[in-house]
């Protein structure tokens, strides 16, 4: 563990704040994945481009950072990073010659299977105090508190509710 021996535990308050639970949990899932992977140059960001090219085909940047809701500025850095690894080709786009469409290359494909069998692990490592019940609580009840503030959110089955569509015409609380 990471933590120094003898750290003292956060005061109490804090403790009771759901969001800085869930900064630490960010914090810790972050110094244990640098710990298991220290030379792994892919991180999350990364991956998830990968996993939308492989999901969703050829892309413009654009359209890519639309859809992970990331700024356009910063996901140049993840592009050009996944290029320079052979994982990601940039190619005119067919429809607009002066646009370019991201293109997931056999590299990045094998790559994306590797993060995913490393992001089982840290899963398994972060979750292991929970039962197979408390992780799929846990991970429902993360699903439907981003349904309910993000769109992209708003049709994943939630496991343990029965699937229908939010009435869009309301506003979230």
């Amino acid at each position: 563990m990471t933590n120094p021996e003898g750290a003292e535990p956060p005061p109490d308050p804090l403790l009771r704040v759901p969001t800085y639970l869930m900064f630490e949990l960010i914090r810790l899932a972050r110094r244990r994945s640098a710990e298991l992977y220290p030379d792994e140059p892919l991180r999350l960001p990364h991956t998830l481009a990968l996993a939308w090219l492989a999901g969703h085909g050829p892309m413009s940047q654009r359209e890519l950072s639309e859809r992970l809701s990331f700024d356009p500025g910063d996901l140049v850095a993840v592009i050009d990073l996944l290029e320079r690894h052979g994982y990601v080709e940039r190619h005119r786009d067919a429809r607009d010659r002066r646009r370019y469409s991201l293109h997931l290359t056999d590299a990045g494909r094998l790559a994306l299977h590797d993060r995913r069998a490393r992001g089982e692990r840290m899963n398994d490592l972060l979750l292991d105090p929970l039962n197979p019940v408390e992780r799929e609580q846990f991970r429902a009840l993360m699903l439907k508190i981003l349904a309910h503030h993000d769109p992209r959110f708003a049709d994943a089955p939630i496991p343990g509710e029965i699937p229908s569509r939010p009435d869009r015409s309301m506003p979230h609380r």
